[in-house]
């Protein structure tokens, strides 16, 4: 069960209630879309979270969720390589979304496009754990399928992990990963030992950074450059 859809296909459901005193033949969008969400909210699962070594052969970390350039990607840490599995592509985290939305504004204005809009994430949460499913149900969890990103640690030249965001830069592309609020902290010491002198976070920048000014300071001490006092 999902919390924060069931949530929102409770509060939308009492907002259709509302609005259909004054506009009954709107509840013909509101209440199918408002029940829509109560399911989906019961029928679909928890975010699984991290998985450190998983059960998986070779496999070191499984990150549940990264979105790159609008597509959301399971993120798979393996011994020499990581696999970034597809769950959802544009169409699904933003057409399905922006179409709903524009719906719901041609029958109930702003609210039935937000309606709309939250009916669209709810959709796409759905879609995205069936996907996850599938992968693990299927052992597809080491294998590059259609539309996965297969990077090999060789090639990485920098693997940055900056708040809720990782930088993978190689000598031909870099790709950017964002992850949900709180996963930095987590995967940050997980990183480290996968990537060891490649990788760097923030703080990491920051004190090197310091340690060098430090460094030019001692290198070049400040001179005095007033006159001695004559006695």
């Amino acid at each position: 069960m999902r919390k924060n859809i069931l949530a929102a296909g409770v509060i939308l459901l009492g907002a259709a209630l509302v609005f259909g005193v004054s506009n009954s033949s709107g509840l013909l969008f509101s209440l199918p879309i408002s029940a829509l969400n109560v399911v989906l909210g019961l029928v679909t699962r928890a975010l699984p979270g991290l998985e450190n070594q998983p059960a998986s052969a070779g496999v070191r970390l499984v990150v549940d969720r990264g979105v790159v350039r609008a597509s959301i990607y399971q993120l798979v840490f393996l011994d020499t390589k990581l696999i970034l599995k597809r769950l959802s592509s544009v169409g699904v985290t933003v057409i399905l979304a922006l179409v709903l939305a524009v719906v719901g504004l041609e029958v109930l204005g702003i609210v039935g496009a937000l309606m709309g809009g939250i009916t669209g994430f709810s959709l796409q949460e759905f879609l995205t754990q069936r996907m996850r499913n599938k992968i693990s149900g299927g052992n597809e969890l080491t294998a590059v399928g259609r539309g996965d990103i297969e990077i090999g640690y060789i090639d990485l030249l920098e693997v940055r992990l900056v708040k809720s965001r990782l930088y993978l830069i190689t000598e031909n592309i870099s790709l950017t990963a964002s992850f949900p609020k709180g996963y930095s902290g987590k995967i940050g010491p997980m990183l480290a030992q996968i990537f060891e002198s490649k990788f760097t976070t923030e703080e990491s920048i920051r004190a090197a950074e310091a340690a060098e000014k430090e460094n030019e300071k001692s290198q070049h001490p400040r001179r005095d450059r007033g006159k001695l006092s004559c006695r």
